[in-house]
């Protein structure tokens, strides 16, 4: 229901004072209460209707009046107070419907129910509200099942150091969990001015870091590079922290999507997303996989089923952004649905739908997806109570170990309007997911180094995601699903690379993972270890996982013209010595041979096979003779 009454009923004149000396302001509030409430601004209206209930509190049609203003602002449990002044003289069916909107709020819903059916008895079949309220009535079935087999959670209210009395909402954190952004609508506003549809202040996006594990620091406002005096709100986050996705509200359909990315320690000036994204239409909300390579988004936009549907783009092999793909009927609904999250598990996706079986308004949903088609592999299924409510449960980000959960709510014992809250959860196997963390630097100096981070699948030899350090701290994060051998190669302008080994198994569950890497300038007696390179057992055959790294080898041997190399071999101790030491020459020379056959002047190389005279590990554990088996370059000069 748009509209909870008639303009006529809600203009009825307030008065009827049994000869009380009526106050001037009395008066007044009277008046302009009337007159927002004439021009359909409820919000607007009801400080002066709530002034006026200070001189008179048993006016049983001032009373209805504030309750028909929470209504229509989408506060109604806010007029439970005045709800029994109200029935006292006002016999309109309407006071049915506040009734049982008030029990189903509260999960009172056989009450609910009763009261929905009464008044649905008051209508014509021909309606909208007569069929609105079979959706109420289910609404209200579902709470009942879902109430009866809770979920096991405990959820925290942030506090007010995030929170106020104002809509606090939209939360999105780092994959790493030490930053939250989210958006506001306090006074304190870039430019201080209110939206004259709602009389409510613009959208602000505010920023808090985590300085205990279950503390944050004060929000601030994130700026004036990022807000404007118009709305502007947080939508996602990338998983290193380092791109944000943000609302801006266009004026005329609605607003468009827009990214800002990090440099040191300032956000860039915000850019439109492109086409495939941005429509005429509304495109209020969005989520980045953890790779960075899907942006999964919600939109009005026509060819869709109804109200606001979720798409999908995949990033092209030119950083481009592919056509939209609408996900189908198995998620959207003819109703709305909003804010997609994408789980660092590469397939779970988390969602609101006011469409599919809630409890009320939006509920939150989960489904596997295919991340590379779009195709919907599971049914949604509610998450269950008490993360959901009758009211609104919106905006719903996970922790990349999956224990954790911060959305928004409307809920008993918050600070006024939509609050932030945390969801944790204990005995739960931690999803299965790597986070891959920690700082960039010169070996020389330890200053930190702006490196990008280049992933790949090993399996298919193909870039994965694409990820850079902060060029201030050097710190960086990544984010990956489990299960599959990642090669990770950092690189930087005027360094040798530095590359990495990840292979986790999906039954590991989460692995955090902390390194400082050291990266090496293009210097004489320097060296890096070529981690992802890889032979047959006991052979000199270049495996085809090794394919990427090598080109990245060829790609510096490329630029730098002047530059020789001494390509090593090593190998752990068990076998024969003879024999380990023609196996790590003869692995050293297929590296050569490699390069070589890329056209590299075989001049510039050399190689040579130091079997398992230079170990860098005791040769003790699996894990250490991985280690010591290893091929490295080492610079020979560079003039």
């Amino acid at each position: 229901m748009k509209k909870y009454l008639i303009i006529a009923l809600l203009s009825v004149f307030i008065g009827n004072l049994s000869a009380q000396v009526i106050p001037d302001n009395y008066d007044k509030n009277i008046k302009k209460g009337k007159e927002h409430v004439s021009l359909e601004e409820y919000r607007q209206a009801l400080p002066y209707f709530l002034e006026a209930w200070k001189v008179d509190t048993t006016d049983y049609k001032l009373a209805f009046n504030i309750v028909t203003c929470y209504f229509n602002i989408k506060n109604e449990l806010a007029a439970f107070p005045y709800m029994d002044n109200a029935k006292v003289g006002i016999k309109d069916p309407i006071m049915l419907f506040y009734y049982a909107r008030i029990f189903h709020l509260q999960h009172k819903f056989e009450l609910a129910i009763t009261l929905y059916i009464e008044y649905k008895q008051t209508l014509d079949p021909a309606e909208p509200e007569y069929f609105e309220m079979h959706q109420y009535i289910a609404n209200c079935k579902t709470g009942m099942t879902l109430i009866k087999n809770p979920v096991k959670v405990k959820i925290t209210n942030l506090g007010p150091k995030i929170n106020s009395v104002y809509p606090d909402y939209a939360p999105v954190i780092s994959a790493d969990e030490t930053e939250l952004f989210f958006t506001s609508r306090r006074p304190n506003t870039t430019g201080g001015g209110k939206d004259l549809e709602d009389g409510m202040y613009f959208e602000d996006i505010y920023h808090s870091e985590k300085i205990k594990s279950d503390e944050w620091s004060q929000a601030t406002d994130i700026g004036n590079g990022i807000n404007t005096d118009s709305h502007d709100a947080c939508v996602a986050l990338a998983p290193d922290g380092m791109e944000l996705i943000l609302y801006r509200h266009s004026g005329t359909d609605g607003g468009d999507l827009y990214s800002s990315k990090q440099k040191g320690e300032t956000w860039e000036k915000p850019k439109r997303l492109g086409s495939t994204i941005n429509t005429p239409y509304w495109e209020p909300s969005a989520s980045i996989s953890a790779d960075e390579q899907s942006i999964f988004f919600t939109s009005n936009r026509k060819g869709g089923i109804g109200g606001t549907d979720i798409y999908m783009v995949r990033r092209k092999d030119n950083g481009d952004y592919g056509s939209a793909i609408l996900l189908g009927p198995t998620i959207n609904t003819t109703k709305d649905e909003d804010a997609p999250f994408i789980h660092a598990d590469g397939k779970t996706l988390y969602f609101s739908s006011k469409g599919l079986k809630s409890m009320g308004g939006y509920d939150i949903f989960y489904c596997t997806i295919d991340l590379e088609t779009g195709e919907v592999l599971t049914p949604p299924q509610n998450i269950g109570y008490p993360i959901n409510t009758a009211d609104d449960d919106v905006f719903f980000v996970w922790s990349a170990d999956g224990t954790r959960a911060y959305f928004s709510s409307i809920r008993e014992g918050g600070y006024g309007d939509k609050d932030i809250y945390m969801l944790e959860r204990d005995a739960v196997k931690k999803a299965p997911t790597v986070l891959f963390k920690g700082q960039i630097v010169a070996c020389e100096d330890k200053h930190p180094v702006t490196a990008t981070i280049f992933v790949t699948d090993l399996s298919t030899q193909k870039i994965v995601g694409v990820f850079n350090s902060n060029s201030f701290t050097g710190k960086y994060t990544v984010s990956l699903p489990a299960g599959k051998n990642y090669g990770i190669s950092v690189e930087a302008s005027g360094y040798l690379f530095e590359s990495k080994n990840i292979n986790f198994p999906l039954d590991n569950g989460y692995i955090e993972l902390v390194d400082t890497i050291c990266m090496n300038k293009l210097k004489i007696n320097t060296s890096i270890i070529l981690r992802n390179v890889f032979f047959d057992v006991d052979k000199a055959t270049l495996r085809p996982e090794s394919v990427q790294e090598l080109d990245k080898l060829f790609d510096i041997m490329r630029n730098n013209p002047n530059l020789k190399i001494e390509l090593s071999g090593h190998t752990d101790s068990d076998g024969n010595d003879d024999h380990n030491m023609t196996l790590s020459d003869n692995r050293a020379k297929a590296v050569v041979d490699y390069l070589i056959n890329k056209s590299i002047n075989p001049k510039r190389l050399t190689w040579k096979g130091y079997g398992e005279t230079k170990p860098v590990e005791l040769n003790d554990t699996p894990e250490h003779k991985q280690m010591n088996r290893r091929t490295e370059v080492k610079i020979l000069s560079n003039e």
